[in-house]
């Protein structure tokens, strides 16, 4: 097979939506939306690797507080528990998914085709970037950007969910920041789902930090989510804090609940 390209030839902008730290909560959720979403009607794909991993621990720390948000994965396959938010983790024979094996090689697309074409019943997809995001070039990201984009048109049942990268590393921080805007800029022009994973990292208490790198500020996560600093403890081996992990699985559900159009 060829590689995805084409894309939509007339985008809208008006359908962006960007969801972010604004997102970071289960307020306005009520519980037929909840319900709904555990409904089994549909299942969200998710390839990724330790970064990405900080939504799904994220849902069963809060599931674990709060059993009305059931949130079930399953290795490399479709769950099966009902009554719970159904997740397939990973892609054909493995979770641990760098960018070759989903958008930046041929065999990876075609392993999203399998998959897709396998099992009607996905309804979203969304690859996560790791730390790699900083060592990307314009056009390794704009090729990442074309793929979901060509992939969309050929999968038009299926919403490609685009993210940015995370913002915890100091190293060719400029770059990350300029590519993470890459991905922002095309989503908004093009009128794509974006979750925002480096605005999460980098917001708390109302607070945007940055730092100062090579002359140019750029956006840093937060310290108290940073691992280095005092008193915070690395969760599940996901780089971030427990705090953190939560964030980003409230932007999530809330991200499902307006996508699915259930939320107040």
């Amino acid at each position: 097979m060829t590689t995805a390209s084409g894309g939509d030839p007339n985008p809208d902008p008006a359908n962006a939506r960007t969801f972010d730290h604004r997102h970071a909560s289960l307020d306005g959720i009520p519980a037929s939306c909840t319900e709904a979403l555990k409904s089994g009607d549909f299942v969200f794909h998710y390839a990724h690797r330790s970064h990405g991993f900080q939504i799904i621990v994220g849902a069963e720390s809060i599931e674990a507080k709060t059993p009305t948000y059931a949130f079930e994965t399953e290795y490399c396959d479709v769950p099966q528990q009902e009554g719970a938010f159904l997740m397939w983790d990973g892609m054909i024979d493995t979770d641990l998914i760098p960018g070759d094996q989903y958008w930046a090689t041929e065999a990876g697309i075609d392993d999203v085709r399998t998959i897709l074409g396998e099992h009607p019943e996905i309804r979203y997809s969304m690859w996560a970037w790791s730390s790699e995001i900083s060592e990307q070039t314009e056009e390794d990201v704009q090729r990442y950007l074309d793929v979901l984009d060509a992939l969309g048109q050929e999968f038009p049942e299926v919403t490609f969910i685009y993210m940015t990268g995370p913002g915890d590393e100091e190293y060719n921080g400029v770059n990350r920041t300029e590519r993470n805007q890459q991905i922002r800029d095309f989503c908004r022009e093009h009128g794509k789902i974006l979750y925002d994973f480096e605005d999460l990292d980098v917001h708390a208490d109302g607070e945007r930090h940055t730092i100062t790198v090579d002359g140019v500020e750029i956006p840093m996560q937060h310290p108290r989510y940073d691992v280095e600093t005092s008193g915070n403890a690395e969760y599940e081996h996901t780089h971030t804090t427990q705090g953190a992990c939560e964030n980003k699985a409230m932007a999530f559900w809330r991200m499902m609940a307006e996508l699915e159009g259930c939320a107040q």
